[in-house]
């Protein structure tokens, strides 16, 4: 019996030596891949100027506070002013904007009394970084909530820009040249809001 069991395993050792051998004449494949997650970002601006509202004055206020809308601080001005602005825009999201609009609307459209005449005779001047935007008389086209065509500024992630607002009566404005009339006797007392709105893709 011992014998036998010798023989056997010399049978298997034998025929294990000859499975590698065809092994070796084999031929081996195998396959590599690779992939990519692809994520749209969200376009985040935000909007400050130093005669904003509390908090959202600087660019790092804007940015901390989330300041999208501002209000200036109003102002009384006689019969011949000029109230300039400087407002900031900075990209803080993940991917890059394009500026492309500036819409401006007048909350107190087509006022009568002491107000209609204080809108009617306010000057308005917008210039960016391209160049005068608009001016003239705010009222100069018949319904004043329109967007005003801009070339285009492109701002990567954590750029920024700055526009120039003026409203003002009885002369040129400080940043575009354009003069308007002194504000008649008649609009004394008067009042009107201007809001200004940026437009963006991205």
């Amino acid at each position: 019996m011992k014998l036998k069991t010798v023989a056997m395993t010399g049978v298997l050792s034998l025929a294990g030596l000859g499975l590698v051998g065809a092994g070796a004449h084999a031929v081996f494949t195998t396959t590599t891949s690779s992939s990519q997650t692809v994520s749209a970002g969200s376009p985040t601006v935000y909007t400050w100027a130093s005669n904003a509202q509390t908090g959202c004055t600087t660019e790092a206020l804007a940015e901390s506070n989330g300041c999208t809308s501002i209000t200036l601080t109003a102002a009384t001005v006689g019969s011949t002013f000029d109230e300039t602005s400087q407002v900031g825009v900075v990209n803080d999201g993940a991917i890059p904007v394009n500026l492309t609009s500036f819409t401006v609307t007048d909350s107190d459209l087509g006022a009568s009394g002491v107000n209609g005449y204080f809108q009617s005779g306010l000057g308005l001047c917008i210039a960016d970084s391209n160049g005068t935007v608009t001016q003239g008389l705010l009222l100069s086209d018949s319904s004043y909530n329109k967007a005003e065509a801009v070339t285009p500024i492109l701002l990567g992630t954590g750029d920024y820009t700055v526009y120039d607002v003026d409203l003002y009566a009885g002369g040129n404005s400080t940043y575009c040249d354009a003069a308007v009339a002194a504000l008649p006797s008649t609009a004394e007392g008067g009042a009107d809001t201007v809001t200004i709105t940026v437009g963006y893709t991205g």
